[in-house]
């Protein structure tokens, strides 16, 4: 037979034919529909009994005779007579029961595509046999007929399935059989896994080299920035940093350095890296898949009945059996003298049948149709009692193993550092000004300190002259005194009798003295006045200098953004909301959310991480992106905007928005008003990696709630150490310095010699804690650390020094005034005894004219708006049945009929075993089938006091603060899984799983070159 050889490469079997399917799917062999196998293989349509399937025939009519066995392949075996394969006869009286006339026929058959032996007869396949196949043509009527199909089907699947695991190569690249051969684009190339693999291996390889490079770069620079900050340079350092942040990154996602694989190739390589240990996973479910049907194969032609025309034969043999049972045995010869002459009649009786259920009358052509059909059907059912369900195994097994290596490459890689170049230069020029502010702000202070300490000085010197005033006023009034107690003296010794005279004098000495007094009282008065209202000026202009012009109109020329809001936040540390929860905001701008039902939530904003913890204590982690929503345990659904607010809808139709940077809270009620409350952070509060919640206590001392609700207090000063378990049992150790412990969900805490605590996580992160600043470390396991100051206290309330600008910033307290009250002239040191002393006003001199109650205003205005911190975003042949030794053998029991005796008296009785047993058809198998990018500062807070035992820690007024920018998830790596589309449409997917887009338009992939990707699986 030819072989001429066709190429196909669209997939054609039937829909519900599961193994055709997994041969083509698994090697690219695309086989031919198992319902055309045998249209080539057809009677012509030119025969009397045309378009049978695997057989021609004719029916002939014979000399009225007895059978014998000869007349019988299934008794005397296959071309008896030549050039026929199979024949059959029969009695014809018209129709059944008895009738008066009857015919013999003889049916005489030819197998079409059935194998010969070197005698050209004709032979079944033994078991596995494997056969070719191609067009031929008749050897009498000439007729052109084709068997590659059919060979296809059956022996090529087989071989093709032997090519696909055959060493070395393990390729179905080239393979023909009986006229088909798979294509370049179908065919499958096991190794292609391997060295799919190799490439991601050596992408991994790549970037941990690079790092290494970019590291060796980095430090060569070395560590000092200062002199860079806002020049090429700082933005070549950070360039460095991003790329070596980055690689690292792409390792970490890829398996990390030193990835131990849990599977190897056919080829014997052991993968480096996690995606290409998934490819060896999916390359071994191939193997496994294909050996399977093998297998199956295997046990299909262990019989020979993987060959159509046993099923034919097999059919022919029954209906032999029944036609000796029902039809030859009820004819009857009936022989009558007429002269010399004999005559003999046959009849039949009304036992007699031709028409065999089924099937139908044995002359018409309907019926040897249907025996085609039938011997067809049976083959294929056969076919699928052995093949079917596994197949579907098998296209099962590699779907849920695909499903399973799809999750490798679903998860995007992703760049762990996003800042680009232009935002570490914004971000350096705004630390610049801030710098340049904050010097102009001292100079400021200390202009302002000198301008009070030159207030103080000229106050002083005024206090020094006013006191020498009053000493000269003292000096003069005991002079003064000294010489009227002597005059007095004299006047009273030697002029006793010039009284009246004195007295004139006295009561000259008296209007003098009045006119002095009132002089100087006039004049001290005048000066008292002027120094109280150039004082008051003095402390009026200071008032207004200190208010309204100077500092706040300095200040805010200089930059607006330095002066913060210092008032303190009115609102609650906890938010209600209408189902009966309450949310809190963390020290670390995280929020946590108790529902009514006991499970918990956390929210990191900067992250879009989300950690709900059951009430079972089960954690689970899942990611809210900007514009996603979830649903949380109590009904209501939370959406994570795009400007970092956080919007919760409550199934009573109110709505909460709450701004975890500033605690500002707004809730649309269900009838429509707006109203705003502020939620407070809660200052020592933070998560850490696992969803466990924490808490730095006012002593130092740190509690920490676990998922499986056990709690730990840890105390850094005692070491002590506290674990609650979920049963209430309470256990007690002591830990020292450099000594670590276990907690109840896995990770290890290690108190450090200076008392700070680290805490290592399964997943690889590490948190390090200092209790007495509350600053909060935090390293993922790709190396990327964030620190945080849960307390809030980042900042300082103002960046403005104005400590010098209150009541006590003018020094009054050298201003003495003693000497400018009443008693600055003493009255009493004049003698006036002799005198009258209702002429002298002592009184004159009046003191209390200096007013200093308003010399300075003690209220000066401190109220500056506080510094913004807000940054700018962004078989042999079984004739056996039937035996001569009981084919022929006489039926018991007696036949009647009228006037006759039986044609065939031996009888045909029963075929013996005729016709072996078929296998019970096997059961049908159904088909299983970031987040955004900004800056965020600490939240304003009341700083923490400090432990009895130790200093409290602070930020000095020109200590750096560093403040961490959280990395957001961007584009997707250019990686693709094994999965493809299935035949006919079919899609293979797996549970939820979701894939987005690989690459944004105008992104390259590393590692690939132009042009389609190959169709078929491995390649």
């Amino acid at each position: 037979m030819a072989d001429s050889t066709s190429t196909s490469g669209t997939p054609s079997y039937d829909p519900d034919d599961y193994f055709a399917q997994a041969v083509t799917d698994f090697t690219g062999y695309t086989i031919p529909p198992r319902s055309t196998l045998f249209d080539k293989l057809s009677s012509s349509n030119n025969d009397d009994f045309s378009d049978l399937k695997l057989f021609r025939m004719d029916i002939q009519g014979i000399d009225m005779r007895a059978v014998t066995a000869a007349d019988y392949s299934a008794l005397s075996g296959w071309q008896v007579n030549k050039g026929e394969d199979y024949d059959l006869a029969f009695y014809d009286a018209g129709g059944d029961g008895a009738h008066s006339s009857v015919d013999m026929k003889k049916a005489r058959i030819v197998m079409i595509g059935v194998t010969v032996d070197e005698n050209g007869r004709a032979t079944l396949w033994s078991g596995g046999e494997i056969t070719g196949g191609g067009a031929f043509e008749g050897s009498y009527s000439h007729v052109q007929w084709d068997s590659g199909p059919m060979a296809q089907y059956i022996s090529g699947s087989k071989l093709v399935l032997d090519q696909l695991l055959t060493s070395p190569s393990y390729s179905t690249k080239g393979f023909s059989y009986s006229g088909l051969t798979v294509t370049d684009d179908n065919a499958v190339d096991m190794l292609s896994f391997e060295s799919t693999g190799q490439s991601f291996d050596r992408v991994v390889q790549f970037f941990k080299d690079h790092s290494d490079i970019v590291n060796q770069w980095m430090t060569s620079l070395g560590e000092d920035q200062a002199a860079w900050k806002g020049k090429a340079a700082s933005l070549f350092w950070h360039l460095l940093d991003e790329l070596k942040t980055n690689y690292d990154g792409y390792v970490s996602q890829l398996g990390g350095r030193d990835y131990t694989a849990t599977n190897s190739t056919l080829g014997g390589y052991v993968p480096k890296s996690k995606l290409s240990d998934a490819l060896a996973a999916a390359q071994q479910a191939l193997k496994d898949a294909v050996t399977s049907l093998q297998t199956a194969w295997t046990n299909w032609a262990s019989d020979g009945q993987h060959d159509p025309h046993y099923h034919v034969k097999k059919i022919l043999d029954a209906i032999s059996q029944w036609i000796i049972n029902n039809n030859i045995n009820h004819v009857l010869e009936e022989t009558s003298s007429a002269g010399e002459s004999t005559v003999t009649t046959y009849s039949t009786d009304a036992g007699f049948k031709q028409s065999v259920p089924d099937y139908g009358d044995l002359t018409q052509h309907t019926t040897w149709q249907k025996i085609a059909d039938a011997a067809v059907k049976s083959w294929s059912d056969n076919a699928d009692s052995k093949l079917k369900e596994p197949a579907i195994d098998a296209l099962s097994a590699v779907k849920n193993a695909w499903a399973d290596v799809q999750d490798a490459f679903d998860d995007e890689i992703t760049n762990k550092n996003k800042e680009t170049l232009a935002e570490v230069l914004q971000k350096e020029e705004n630390e610049i000004a801030e710098e340049e502010a904050k010097e102009n702000n001292d100079k400021l202070n200390e202009n302002l300190n000198n301008l009070n300490n030159n207030l103080n000085d000229n106050l002083d010197n005024l206090n020094d002259n006013l006191n020498n005033l009053g000493d000269n006023f003292n000096n003069l009034n005991d002079d003064l005194n000294d010489n009227l107690n002597n005059l007095n003296d004299g006047l009273n010794d030697n002029l006793n009798n010039l009284g009246n005279n004195f007295s004139s004098l006295n009561d000259g000495l008296n209007n003098s003295l009045n006119n002095i007094g009132d002089g100087l009282d006039s004049s001290l008065n005048n000066l008292n006045d002027g120094l109280s209202n150039s004082l008051n000026n003095v402390g009026d202009g200071l008032n207004d200098l200190n208010a309204n012009d100077l500092a706040n109109a300095a200040l805010t020329s200089l930059n607006p953004s330095l002066l913060n809001n210092d008032s303190t936040k009115n609102g609650s540390t906890s938010l209600n909301s209408p189902t009966g929860g309450t949310t809190q905001l963390n020290g670390d701008g995280t929020l946590t959310t108790t529902f009514p039902d006991g499970s918990t939530q956390t929210i990191d904003p900067s992250t879009g991480l989300v950690t709900t913890t059951s009430p079972d204590g089960t954690t689970s982690v899942s990611q809210l992106n900007p514009g996603t929503t979830i649903t949380n345990p109590d009904g209501s659904t939370t959406t994570l905007n795009p400007d970092g607010t956080l919007t919760t809808k409550f199934p009573d139709g109110t709505s909460q928005t709450i701004d975890p940077a500033t605690g500002q809270v707004s809730t649309l009620n269900p009838d429509g008003s707006l109203s705003t409350s502020t939620l407070n952070p809660t200052a020592g509060s933070f998560t850490t990696p696992d969803g466990s919640t924490a808490q730095l206590n006012a002593d130092g001392s740190v509690t920490t709630h676990f998922p499986d609700g056990s709690t730990e207090t840890l105390n850094p000063d005692t070491g002590q150490v506290s674990v609650t378990d979920p049963s209430g049992h309470v256990t007690t150790t002591h830990l020292n310095a450099g000594d670590s412990f276990t907690n109840p969900d896995g990770s290890t805490t290690t108190l450090n010699p200076d008392g700070t605590l680290t805490t290592k996580f399964p997943d690889g992160s590490t948190q390090t804690l200092n209790p007495d600043t509350g600053q909060l470390t935090t390293t993922d396991p790709s190396g990327h650390t964030t620190t945080t100051d849960i307390d809030g206290s980042g900042l300082p309330s103002s960046s403005t020094d104005t400590s010098g600008l209150n009541s006590s910033g003018l020094d009054t307290s050298g201003l003495d005034t003693s000497g400018l009250n009443n008693s600055g002239l003493n009255s009493g040191g004049l003698d006036t005894s002799g005198l009258n002393s209702s002429g002298l006003n002592s009184g004159g001199l009046s003191g209390g004219g200096l007013n200093t109650s308003g010399s300075l205003d003690s209220g000066l205005d401190s109220g500056y708006d506080d510094y913004d911190s807000t940054p700018y975003t962004g078989g042999a042949l079984r004739s056996d049945a039937l035996t001569d030794g009981t084919a022929l053998a006489a039926s018991t029991g007696t036949q009647s009929a009228s006037g006759g005796t039986p044609l065939n008296p031996m009888g045909m009785g029963g075929m013996g075993g005729m016709g072996g047993g078929m296998g019970g058809a096997g059961g049908q198998g159904g088909n299983s089938e970031r987040t955004r990018a900004v800056l965020t500062d600490p939240a304003g807070g009341a700083t923490r006091r400090g432990r009895g035992n130790r200093a409290t820690t602070s930020v000095d007024e020109d200590e750096d603060v560093v403040y961490t920018r959280p990395t957001t998830s961007s584009a997707p790596y250019p990686v693709g899984g094994p999965g493809a589309t299935g035949q006919n449409g079919r899609s293979t997917e797996s549970g939820d799983r979701t894939r987005e887009a690989w690459l944004t338009e105008d992104e390259d992939v590393w590692g690939t070159d132009e042009g389609g990707s190959p169709a078929v699986i491995g390649r």
